[in-house]
């Protein structure tokens, strides 16, 4: 079993003759309240040494094309869910490429995190297996738990789900680990993905954490729940190492070009590959599989002297 460590910027993952304890392992579905309800499973325990990528997607609008979030999209799920036709053009081949590293034959981590509902989860782990996705962890956010507590303005509002479910997985994770994030434009995970990054590193914490949270229109009793996850977090220093954009609402980059240029947008599957591949992440035969048209996007503002990822007017 290779265990590698390595510094900021190493690519690569466990090895394909990794420890059976670094396998996916089966995995029941855990039910957690605090800091916001959701149901998870996780499938996989990284060794303590591990220094390389760890990729958190979004799948919602990020890896298929669906509205699970939102009702008109959950209720149509039982008829006409195509498990066959969903999947955004080309990431289904990223997700691979993502997986089996620079050498195509690693085992990177990969975990999702969904605001779609656990009702539907037999649905889209079927698709995962149909479409042969290998993934160590996923959270859903429990809709009906919230819906039960009456709390209909977090039926929608999906930031204290989110960053709890990244907060918690964290905890789990190596802290000289390299996390990159997977989203879109058509909700806020820009914003969402930065607020976790300085949330990490602790630049983001106290009550500067739970006013910015209650200023986006998080319950109090949540955004509470976020700050007091984020006080157990062992040690500080960078813990994301790339934030990635699927430009669904603005082609053009103008939903991302208020952060600067650690946050990617990129209009299709094989536009961030390109930039995945030249940054050594992806083997060249993973990225050539990879269909899409078009070329990444950088946020436009300058770097934070003091290494800020949200913009000072989002926090």
């Amino acid at each position: 079993m290779i265990r590698p460590s390595a510094p900021l910027g190493a690519t690569f993952c466990m090895a394909s003759d990794r420890d059976p304890h670094d396998a996916l392992e089966p995995a029941e579905y855990e039910s957690v309240r605090v800091p916001f309800p959701m149901i998870r499973k996780l499938q996989r325990s990284l060794d303590p040494d591990y220094a390389g990528p760890i990729y958190i997607w979004d799948i919602d609008k990020t890896w298929l094309d669906t509205r699970f979030s939102q009702l008109k999209g959950m209720l149509k799920i039982p008829f006409e869910f195509a498990v066959d036709k969903r999947a955004l053009p080309g990431t289904t081949a990223l997700l691979h490429a993502l997986r089996e590293g620079s050498s195509g034959r690693d085992h990177c981590p990969l975990y999702f995190i969904t605001a779609s509902p656990p009702f539907i989860r037999m649905a889209i782990e079927r698709k995962m297996l149909i479409d042969g996705i290998e993934f160590d962890g996923i959270s859903y956010k429990d809709q009906v738990e919230v819906f039960r507590r009456r709390h209909f303005d977090s039926l929608r509002e999906h930031t204290a789900f989110k960053l709890g479910a990244l907060l918690l997985l964290t905890k789990t994770f190596p802290t000289s680990a390299q996390i990159h994030l997977f989203g879109d434009d058509a909700e806020r995970d820009a914003q969402i993905y930065c607020l976790f990054a300085d949330i990490a590193a602790g630049r983001l914490r106290g009550e500067t954490l739970l006013h910015t949270l209650i200023g986006m229109g998080v319950r109090a009793s949540y955004a509470q729940g976020v700050v007091d996850l984020a006080a157990q977090l062992e040690g500080e220093g960078e813990r994301v190492a790339g934030i990635y954009i699927h430009l669904i609402r603005a082609r053009d980059g103008a939903t991302i070009r208020n952060y600067d240029p650690r946050v990617v947008g990129y209009p299709s599957a094989r536009a961030v590959a390109e930039l995945l591949f030249e940054r050594g992440q992806l083997s060249a035969r993973g990225r050539d599989k990879i269909e899409g048209e078009g070329r990444v996007i950088f946020g436009a503002a300058a770097a934070d002297p003091q290494g800020w990822w949200t913009p000072a007017d989002q926090r």
